[in-house]
């Protein structure tokens, strides 16, 4: 009877694990979610004024100002959106990591985790966007202070987009060799080009190149392509 009542409970606790979602599912449906949150929040930056939602190269404070003043609901609602999109979206990136560390693919989890990372940093962006600079630049005495966090905003914007770049690298890369890959040839292809584009346009914004369009790009398609690769881990898992 001790070995009957053993086994049933051994079967129990099986059937326990096979109806719980797998640490890839849940992290590639995490990270589907958060990229499309990321992927709004990316079109909304775009139709709001550039001198101010992008890290514009030369830094100009009447534009920045203006243009605060002028897109204030739409960065708003980009920020609001971003801060929720991006939280979700690192911890789905963080699922994978663990995932992917689990089963020794050293590289491949540094890349997740770096791409985590990045979208960590692009909280404070989105939170800067939204809750700042429009009622800074509305201030008849915020000038100095919005420049400050304007200035914040823009190293940010840049620091983020530069490891999210290089996270995606290190990880689709090592898609291409990897023996069981989470994702098809082609999706980490496409994600390691707009990673490199990431990285090049972020360097280049660094050194005072007037490259932020590029930068907001690829951070919109980086951002629409991890939402089919979340649907096809979370599908694959």
């Amino acid at each position: 009877m001790a070995i009957a009542g053993s086994a049933t409970q051994v079967s129990g606790m099986q059937a326990g694990v096979s109806s719980e979602m797998s640490v890839l599912a849940a992290g590639g449906l995490a990270l589907a979610l958060g990229s499309v949150g990321v992927v709004a929040t990316s079109a909304l930056y775009a139709i709001s004024p550039s001198a101010v939602a992008l890290p514009a190269q030369p830094f100009d404070l009447s534009l920045a100002l203006s243009g605060a003043i002028a897109g204030a609901r739409t960065m708003y609602a980009a920020g609001t959106i971003g801060i929720f999109a991006d939280v979700v979206m690192a911890c789905g990136a963080l699922l994978v990591a663990a995932e992917l560390a689990r089963r020794g693919r050293g590289v491949a989890a540094l890349g997740w985790t770096l791409m985590a990372m990045s979208i960590i940093i692009f909280v404070f962006v989105d939170v800067i966007v939204a809750h700042l600079l429009g009622p800074l630049a509305a201030m008849k005495d915020g000038a100095s202070a919005f420049a400050g966090f304007k200035r914040l905003f823009d190293a940010l914007f840049l620091l983020g987009t530069a490891a999210f770049g290089a996270g995606a690298i290190l990880a689709l890369a090592s898609e291409l060799r990897a023996s069981v890959p989470l994702v098809s040839r082609a999706l980490a292809l496409a994600g390691a080009l707009i990673g490199t584009a990431a990285v090049l346009a972020a360097t280049a914004c660094f050194c005072g190149l007037p490259l932020e369009q590029g930068v907001g790009i690829s951070v919109g398609l980086g951002a629409a392509l991890f939402a089919v690769i979340g649907v096809t881990i979370a599908r694959s898992a």
